[in-house]
């Protein structure tokens, strides 16, 4: 439909004007050294016919005209014409925020924003301290300060569209910068991390995986404000990672040897036995199970995939193996937390499962039928570049205890007598740092009735926390 009458961003409408697009699109030219001579008339005839193409009503916002405008000139391969056009365009947006950002009421802002449910709105300050005060209960001279620290914060950017859960967080934001903590923190939104809910949204019964991830973000939450502030700027900043924050109520790990015997599916009916019961209490469970299992899958026993990787579904399992095995090859249980036990480190194994993505164990302990280990707390502690810092790894000695004493009281009273364990990434083994650091948090744990053991390795999740770029 041709155009007839142009939206202006306040709201008003005016004749539409081939001319004023022919002289825009001119300034464009003239700004990277190409030569007019009618070619911006010619142009500006040309996003006319597109938005008569386009445009589904009479009337067109400045946007869309400026949309087509960028559009006909890549298309008519004036690449550096549309990109300098585009460079004007956003500079007189970003001028325009500022002038709003220092008080300029009257300058309009062009901003769409995205409800939840897809449909777009245009940007009014209005509505915005409508939603400050519904959300977080500030009105007056505080909500006015709000929207005016959000704006501050748009004016630093072009960008004409945003979802409404960046321009909540925006709020939240401003609501830290003027000191509104307890009003950010009491009524900001309770967020999913996305990798969580794209899992869920992929899984096979995606309204209870959904569910499940709402709560356990509900939990991490409830526990983290249960942390000491000191701990929790630890944590907040990658220094400190406590295990089982994403379910407070549970164990942290169970590991169980599986006790020697000749039959097989006792073997295995043991281990199911176990892994039910361990997950009950325990928030990780693993089984290991004796050579002999092992050796009838190496001979062909595939009735035993089955079984195996439907415990390998709700613990981890593994086989307990004296050297090689040429089943890592040929792996049947992919998609399930089956993996590997050996007595001693073998480098080469580590990194043959490593690249299949498969865990593994080792240790001597494995090899003994009925060995068992409970870890209650599970702490990590990251001393990156705090070689020498004594008084950096005192705070961080007093955190890992804290937030130990803490978890502790979170834990059901059947789990509380298990081990607390620790480790540290970021320092050299055995370097002078690294052994003030472990016999500080020795020492502080006994000044609150702990008893620290020194872990060798992190768990996944801990290296994943810690690896988070450390602030100032």
């Amino acid at each position: 439909m041709k155009p007839a009458t142009v939206i202006k961003r306040d709201g008003s409408a005016v004749p539409y004007e081939a001319g004023r697009i022919a002289r825009a699109i001119a300034r464009a030219l003239h700004a990277v050294g190409v030569r007019d001579e009618g070619l911006s008339d010619e142009l500006s005839l040309v996003v006319e016919e597109h938005l008569a193409r386009v445009a589904e009503r009479p009337a067109v916002g400045l946007e869309e005209i400026q949309d087509a405008v960028v559009h006909v000139l890549q298309e008519s391969g004036h690449y550096e014409v549309a990109l300098a056009y585009a460079r004007y365009r956003d500079a007189r947006e970003r001028a325009r925020r500022q002038r709003r950002a220092r008080g300029d009421r009257q300058v309009p802002v062009h901003l769409e924003i995205l409800d939840a449910d897809g449909r777009p709105r245009q940007w009014q300050a209005e509505w915005l301290l409508e939603r400050i005060a519904h959300r977080h209960g500030l009105h007056g001279v505080q909500a006015i300060d709000v929207l005016a620290a959000v704006e501050d914060q748009l004016a630093q950017c072009p960008t004409t569209s945003l979802p409404l859960p960046l321009i909540d967080s925006l709020v939240e934001a401003s609501l830290v910068r003027l000191g509104l903590d307890a009003s950010a923190s009491g009524h900001g939104d309770a967020r999913v991390p996305r990798a969580e809910l794209q899992a869920a949204l992929g899984a096979s019964d995606g309204l209870a995986a959904l569910v499940a991830a709402g709560r356990a973000a509900f939990r991490q939450d409830a526990a983290l404000a249960a942390l000491p502030p000191a701990v929790l700027k630890l944590w907040s900043r990658g220094r400190l990672w406590v295990d089982g924050l994403d379910d407070p109520l549970r164990g942290a790990q169970l590991t169980a040897v599986i006790e020697q015997t000749g039959n097989p599916w006792q073997v295995i009916a043991q281990a199911a036995s176990v892994a039910i019961d361990g997950v009950a209490a325990w928030r990780r469970v693993r089984v290991v199970l004796p050579p002999s299992i092992l050796g009838h899958l190496e001979r062909g026993a595939t009735q035993l995939h089955e079984p195996i990787a439907a415990v390998g579904r709700i613990a981890q399992v593994l086989l307990y193996c004296d050297g090689r095995t040429p089943l890592v090859e040929h792996w049947p249980f992919a998609g399930s937390q089956v993996g590997l036990a050996v007595y001693n480190d073998d480098f080469l194994l580590a990194r043959q499962l490593a690249e299949r993505g498969l865990p593994l164990l080792s240790g001597a302990q494995y090899a003994r039928g009925g060995w068992r280990h409970r870890v209650g707390v599970e702490i990590a502690l990251n001393a990156q570049g705090l070689e020498g810092e004594w008084s950096q790894l005192d705070v961080l000695a007093m955190g890992a205890a804290t937030a130990t004493a803490a978890r502790l009281t979170r834990l059901p009273e059947a789990l509380r007598g298990a081990d607390l364990r620790f480790a540290i990434y970021g320092l050299a083994a055995a370097s002078p740092s690294a052994d003030y650091l472990e016999r500080q948090v020795e020492q502080e744990g006994q000044r609150q009735g702990l008893a620290f053991s020194r872990a060798s390795n992190l768990p996944a999740e801990a290296c994943a926390h810690l690896g988070r770029l450390l602030e100032g």
